[in-house]
């Protein structure tokens, strides 16, 4: 009978165990909170507007997906200033569009940087970041991108992090989509 009874509770534990997640929640939000901190710091003359907290899921046999939605750079519209003049539309478009790149790089840092800190992670999974950027009404949609997707497998974009941001460049991959 108690062999029965450890039997049973060998298999108990390895059912147990075999559900627990990859990532933990706790884990997943220290990624999350530390993408929104990066993001909200890139400029700090008219910083990003992050469009509520960025949010990642683990996904079995794929990998980690965070994603966020992002406003490169806000309008200077308010209830004093209800209109924008067609100056202000272009400066506007001239300075999401001179952020693009450097928005890329920080990409690139913020999947090696989420490769390191989730180890749990198996290293053949990928990280990937997916910022969805939102335009204004009157913005023209050809001219920029609404989505910029930065991946790479985990063990490949920890290996490039040691090799700094040239390595960076080789193994996270960036789409782009209008």
């Amino acid at each position: 009978m108690k062999k029965l009874l450890s039997l049973f509770l060998a298999a108990a534990f390895a059912i147990s165990a075999a559900d627990a997640p990859r990532v933990s929640r706790v884990m997943m939000l220290k990624v999350e909170k530390n993408l929104d901190d990066r993001l909200m710091r890139m400029w700090s003359e008219n910083p990003t507007g992050l469009v509520g907290a960025s949010r990642g899921v683990y996904l079995p046999g794929y990998g980690v997906v965070i994603t966020a939605e992002v406003n490169l750079a806000t309008a200077n519209i308010s209830m004093m200033n209800p209109t924008i003049t067609e100056a202000d539309k272009i400066a506007l478009k001239k300075q999401k569009l001179e952020r693009i790149p450097q928005l890329k790089k920080t990409l690139r840092e913020l999947a090696a940087a989420t490769a390191i800190a989730l180890d749990t992670v198996p290293p053949a999974d990928k990280v990937t970041i997916a910022l969805i950027l939102p335009r204004y009404s009157w913005e023209d949609p050809a001219a920029m991108p609404l989505q910029v997707v930065v991946e790479g497998t985990r063990q490949q974009l920890m290996d490039a992090h040691k090799g700094g941001i040239a390595a960076l460049d080789q193994v996270a991959k960036i789409s782009e989509s209008n």
